[in-house]
């Protein structure tokens, strides 16, 4: 009986196919790509991508010593690649030679990395000689005297958490997590609170987040120093909101250069969700949970100012005008007193 399991086992052995050796498909470096394709790809220039990767390379260092693990630049592009197209199904993914799961997990190990970084990117001014340039800028290039920055929010569209279904469906009925982000006169963001379902209201966001408790408790040196809002904002001493209903020559002044200003914040949500597809509702609902969704956005933010300082600008042609600042109401009887203190010194004499 022994003698005929061995018999039977070693003919089973001799019909075993003999092992193939494992086919790895060919990996294209954005190197060896001409810049314009790479910047249409990944919208950043191949110097660019090659600093993110030497920035990046401490975390996405292969923890495997076998041949064929991922090297950094092909997490790198792949990364990109799904922020700038929202999509695995790519023929980015085809050319860095993996699957979907290995691009899925690149994603992941790239977000993570960027924001573990991103305060070295996006920071508010602090002191009074970094928010006088700022105010400098403001006052410069949109007339708007006293502002440091230009606050609003913008939603980027997910799939319905299981948790909590109805807090990420918003006013236009789909779901979301409400972003909020403040940008210096230039559209480079400088503060972001990305945590938020699509059902919080803009003004919300602003008063428990960390911005809204440095405005309101911060001391008298600092009076002259204001935020930006649209209509979705209750007029604040701190908060300068559109007059309603202008009358004077130094109020339509006024709201001149505030909607100057405010068109500033609006073009950096156009310009950001253009770059990156994956944050546009035309390239459909982030298939994530809010937590990796609000680390993709910051993550993006990180490479708008990277884009932004490299002088790389999204082409008319090409930006997605879908992506307003939201708006809506005024407010109070001491901030009311605050812009019109503004109005007399700054627009009154023009």
């Amino acid at each position: 009986m022994a003698l005929l399991l061995l018999a039977q086992r070693a003919h089973v052995r001799r019909r075993r196919r003999p092992p193939q050796e494992r086919v790895f498909r060919a990996r294209t470096q954005f190197l060896n790509l001409p810049e314009e394709v790479v910047i249409q790809r990944y919208r950043l220039h191949p110097a660019l991508i090659r600093d993110l990767c030497h920035l990046l390379e401490h975390d996405l260092q292969p923890s495997t010593g076998r041949s064929h693990a991922l090297p950094v630049y092909v997490k790198v592009t792949a990364a990109l690649d799904f922020y700038t197209s929202g999509t695995f199904q790519t023929p980015a993914g085809d050319a860095a030679g993996i699957s979907q799961a290995s691009m899925s997990r690149c994603v992941t190990q790239v977000t993570e990395a960027i924001v573990r970084r991103a305060h070295r990117f996006i920071h508010f001014p602090r002191g009074r000689i970094q928010c006088r340039a700022v105010a400098r800028d403001f006052h410069r290039l949109h007339g708007f005297p006293g502002a440091v920055g230009v606050v609003g929010c913008t939603h980027v569209a997910l799939k319905p958490p299981s948790d909590h279904e109805s807090r990420y469906r918003n006013r236009w009925r789909y779901h979301s997590m409400h972003m909020q982000a403040v940008c210096d006169a230039r559209g480079t963001l400088t503060h972001i609170v990305a945590e938020y379902p699509g059902s919080v209201s803009e003004e919300d966001i602003l008063v428990q987040s960390s911005l809204g408790h440095m405005f309101q408790n911060r001391g008298q040196d600092d009076d002259e120093a204001w935020l930006i809002g649209g209509r979705c904002y209750t007029q604040k001493p701190w908060l300068m909101t559109p007059i309603e209903d202008p009358q004077s020559s130094a109020e339509l002044q006024y709201n001149d250069s505030h909607t100057a200003a405010l068109n500033v914040l609006s073009g950096a949500f156009c310009s950001l969700k253009s770059r990156f597809r994956c944050l546009s509702r035309r390239g459909g609902s982030l298939q994530y949970s809010p937590l990796k969704v609000s680390q993709i956005f910051v993550a993006c933010c990180v490479l708008h100012n990277m884009a932004l300082s490299h002088g790389l600008v999204v082409p008319a042609e090409e930006r997605d005008e879908g992506s307003d600042v939201d708006t809506g109401e005024e407010g109070s009887e001491e901030a009311e007193s605050a812009r019109q203190e503004l109005l007399r010194k700054h627009f009154s004499s023009r």
